[in-house]
């Protein structure tokens, strides 16, 4: 080949997208999620000062017997958010920011224990992750490269390939034993974009080319990446949303919302039959709903990481409303 021949197929190559930068739409790999129908989400947020303490006291087993009990077909677990607590190990994060293993990442690996008791139950398990570091650790943001300050800060291609380099870590670790992902706070306001959006499916399929992923824009339910697998779907009020048929611009249909007075709350906001009536509408149309649930923090009212009676009990009403 000539050098300027070479030279130009070079360019071609640089220019491809990274593997898994485009989902396939009407994707194949969500069959699972549909059929599925709903699953439950758990904001398991430990302050740091408690974090090692509390994730090693997670009772998985007891969680895998509630969510059995609900008929739910995954349980998606959040390795962090905001406080810089992460509920699973990860020796890129440490390297970077300079935190010792045990120092803001467990040494209990929760995702693996999970997996290992909601497996035998039929039950696959999902993560969910902040579209950055989390942003009331200034440290991490300094580390990586982001303006410090208790915010979410604005994001570039470079950040995202230093952040992918985490989020691969625990792909390539857990392989297909985690079945999708969630990414939270891809805003606009903060730059997030296709390529942006691109080089973290990447990392994520990196690991599991199956795993799907999605990308959350703020409360509303719409097709926002082509890197997507499925929507976000975050709603405060659910009800009004209903899907058209399952897919959304070639996105699965997917709504996320939470069963008690806001996020992470172990109360009840609705009755059992709104929410079975609702869900009947969505699921008539191959739609698939998450629902937030609370969980214990307090060993004095029962297993840390448990569920909340009420709540329970308005899934198991679900689930026999379908049976």
């Amino acid at each position: 080949m000539k050098p300027l021949l070479m030279l130009a197929a070079a360019c071609m190559v640089c220019l491809l997208p990274p593997p898994g930068a485009f989902a396939e739409p009407d994707n194949p790999a969500t069959d699972w999620f549909m059929k599925a129908k709903y699953g439950a989400f758990m904001h398991f947020l430990p302050d740091p000062a408690k974090g090692a303490e509390l994730t090693d006291a997670f009772d998985t087993g007891s969680l895998a017997n509630q969510l059995s009990d609900m008929g739910v077909g995954y349980f998606v677990l959040t390795l962090g958010q905001n406080s810089g607590w992460l509920n699973s190990p990860n020796a890129e994060y440490d390297r970077v920011t300079g935190y010792k293993p045990g120092e803001m990442c467990s040494t209990r690996d929760l995702p693996l224990d999970l997996y290992q008791v909601l497996q035998p139950k039929g039950i696959r398990l999902m993560l969910y992750l902040p579209c950055q570091t989390p942003n009331r650790d200034a440290r991490a943001q300094r580390a990586f490269g982001l303006p410090e300050g208790p915010q979410d800060q604005p994001v570039d291609a470079a950040f995202a390939e230093k952040w992918a380099r985490v989020i691969q870590e625990w792909s390539d670790r857990y392989g297909d034993r985690i079945a999708g992902w969630w990414f939270d706070g891809g805003y606009e306001h903060i730059h997030f974009n296709e390529e942006i959006a691109g080089i973290y499916a990447a990392a994520v399929k990196h690991g599991s080319p199956q795993a799907i992923v999605t990308f959350n824009p703020g409360v509303r339910v719409i097709h926002y990446t082509d890197a997507e697998d499925y929507t976000a779907g975050e709603l405060n009020d659910p009800f009004e949303n209903i899907p058209e048929n399952r897919w959304l611009n070639g996105s699965q249909w997917h709504a996320l919302t939470f069963i008690g007075s806001h996020w992470g709350a172990r109360d009840t906001r609705f009755t059992s039959q709104q929410w079975i009536e609702w869900a009947r509408k969505v699921f008539s149309h191959q739609g698939v709903i998450t629902f937030d649930m609370g969980p214990n923090y307090d060993p004095a009212f029962g297993p840390i990481g448990a569920l909340a009676a009420d709540q329970v009990e308005q899934l198991k009403a679900l689930r026999q409303s379908l049976e």
